[in-house]
């Protein structure tokens, strides 16, 4: 007699930067399998990749490549596929900062997490009048190849480049030379790469604050968790 097949459920969420709806399911044991080798190897390319395959599995909506999705659309749909799979609250123990020994429980809601956008971020940066650069969010796979975000490259910023414009003059990217661009980047102003790297520290990125007491001195504290790895 054959064994009966589980019914996996479907679930529907807007991705962050689009407001395209997406359909998934919930991982599965064998996709659990792959997060668990992953994260034992402690290597942060092994677990993208893992990321990736588990939430390319798991995306049901057609023509959807997630390792193309700006980090932030990543991070939250990982995040809702994860919440279906193993539930919605996160249990956490917090660290009281004043005496770095009491532990408060904490019961985190992951569908309470959402990408925060600043409202005055454009893709667009401008040097001056009518000189700047037109940019694209980075991925999951720029962040593996590049590392974090706080540690700004030349290639991350090379990667994410999508056109330089002058006056009437545009350069899209793909028609520009790896040595042209670099040649190129060699002549910013510290001020103009200034804007650069201050673009990059405002794009949208998972946000959550968490407000906790130290039950015994009656500290308050507050604790800041930015970017998926913050919430794990």
């Amino acid at each position: 007699m054959a064994i009966p097949k589980i019914v996996t459920p479907t679930y529907e969420c807007e991705l962050p930067s689009t407001k395209q709806k997406i359909k998934y399911r919930p991982f599965l044991v064998k996709e659990e399998k792959v997060m668990l080798v992953a994260l034992e190897s402690d290597d942060d390319n092994a677990i993208a990749d893992a990321m990736v395959q588990i939430i390319n599995n798991c995306v049901l909506s057609p023509n959807i490549d997630v390792s193309k999705l700006p980090i932030f659309d990543f991070e939250y749909l990982y995040l809702k596929v994860r919440a279906k799979s193993v539930g919605e609250i996160v249990n956490l123990k917090l660290k009281c900062p004043d005496d770095e020994k009491e532990l408060v429980d904490h019961a985190l809601n992951i569908d309470e997490i959402q990408v925060i956008f600043d409202p005055e971020h454009k893709l667009e940066v401008p040097f001056t009048k009518d000189y700047g650069v037109l940019m694209k969010y980075p991925t999951i796979r720029d962040f593996k190849d590049q590392g974090k975000l706080s540690e700004l490259s030349f290639d991350m910023f090379k990667s994410c480049l999508q056109m330089i414009y002058k006056g009437d003059e545009t350069y899209e990217r793909n028609n520009i030379t790896k040595e042209e661009l670099d040649e190129w980047i060699d002549t910013l102003t510290p001020e103009q790469y200034k804007k650069i790297t201050q673009w990059f520290s405002k794009i949208p990125k998972l946000d959550h604050t968490i407000s906790y007491t130290n039950p015994k001195s009656g500290k308050d504290f507050k604790l800041r968790l930015q970017g998926v790895k913050d919430f794990f």
